[in-house]
């Protein structure tokens, strides 16, 4: 088993080797394709079209490299989880190493859906066909969200260590199902978050204070699912890199992170906005009945939110640690 975790170790150093010289290649390619393309639409008199393929080629390169880190840290995640189930000797700091890396790399293709979602709100992005929108932002967003779940569920449900165990009882098949759906409804909802963003700001929804009103549920029902199904898992009781019978579940941990940041900024939020509201009202500057309708309600409908999602979040954990 020594060679498996020399392998582990090597599977994350070529994990960051890939990434490191793909963003060197993507940069590149981006540089030179840019300016090669500024030159092409400033003699063809459009320049937006020539610069689309760029951003696509981009897009799709970064992609592809943070996606195979992705792999690579999966597979060391896995033989050092294989290494610590047959017990070993010296397989922790492998586990710790390659379980830092699962999270930064996790970290680093959300930022990657972050910053796209972003670029997608400027002023250029306007002029741009729906199917463009499609393949340059959705797309893009949807495979980073898929090879995220990818990358935990093969290190958290789907562990190599349980493979080749005795059948599984119905019990324990929807533990499984339950502990997958508590990283899918988490993670996959933030990106159909971004997408629908994306698409309120480019074909007019986004003008509405409502329409971002519903993309606040949207965010807190897919948390709450999350960490529904989440407390559902604790019974699964999967080993963690300290050790084994740890109370909480990874998921429930991932989803107790986003929960607490999502509440936090909501509430600063509803804080902010609502001073503010109020200092238009006293200044009269608004009718009342405009003000109560498209001020005040959607900040009252923010902390609303707010207050649910922080009592469904500790009302969940105090059941669990109730049990």
């Amino acid at each position: 088993m020594e060679k498996s975790l020399k392998t582990a170790t090597a599977s994350v150093l070529i994990g960051m080797t890939f990434a490191w010289v793909g963003f060197m290649v993507a940069t590149y390619l981006t540089g030179t394709l840019t300016r090669d393309a500024v030159y092409s639409g400033i003699s063809q008199g459009g320049m937006y079209s020539t610069l689309s393929s760029v951003f696509f080629t981009s897009i799709y390169t970064y992609l592809v490299v943070m996606l195979g880190q992705a792999f690579f840290v999966a597979r060391a995640y896995r033989l050092a989880d294989v290494a610590l189930a047959s017990k070993t000797p010296g397989t922790l700091p492998v586990l710790r190493y390659a379980s830092l890396w699962l999270v930064i790399t996790a970290l680093s293709l959300f930022f990657f859906a972050l910053s796209i979602f972003i670029t997608s709100l400027g002023g250029s992005y306007l002029h741009i066909g729906l199917t463009d929108l499609v393949i340059g932002v959705y797309l893009p967003i949807l495979l980073a969200a898929l090879g995220s779940v990818a990358m935990l569920l093969s290190t958290t449900v789907y562990r190599k260590s349980e493979m080749g165990q005795a059948e599984r009882t119905p019990e324990e098949k929807k533990s499984k199902l339950e502990a997958s759906l508590s990283f899918i409804f988490p993670v996959l909802g933030v990106a159909l978050v971004f997408i629908l963003s994306s698409m309120g700001a480019n074909f007019g929804a986004g003008s509405s204070v409502w329409f971002w009103i519903l993309i606040l549920l949207l965010v807190a029902a897919s948390l709450g699912l999350g960490g529904f199904y989440a407390a559902r898992t604790k019974s699964l009781a999967f080993s963690q890199a300290e050790g084994k019978g740890a109370k909480t579940t990874t998921a429930l941990k991932v989803n107790l992170v986003l929960a607490v940041i999502f509440i936090v900024i909501l509430t600063g939020v509803s804080f902010i906005a609502g001073t503010t509201v109020v200092g238009i009202y006293t200044a009269g500057t608004v009718p009342t009945g405009d003000w109560v309708v498209n001020y005040m309600l959607p900040v009252v409908a923010v902390y609303v939110i707010a207050v649910v999602a922080t009592y469904f979040t500790v009302r969940v954990r105090s059941i669990i640690s109730a049990k």
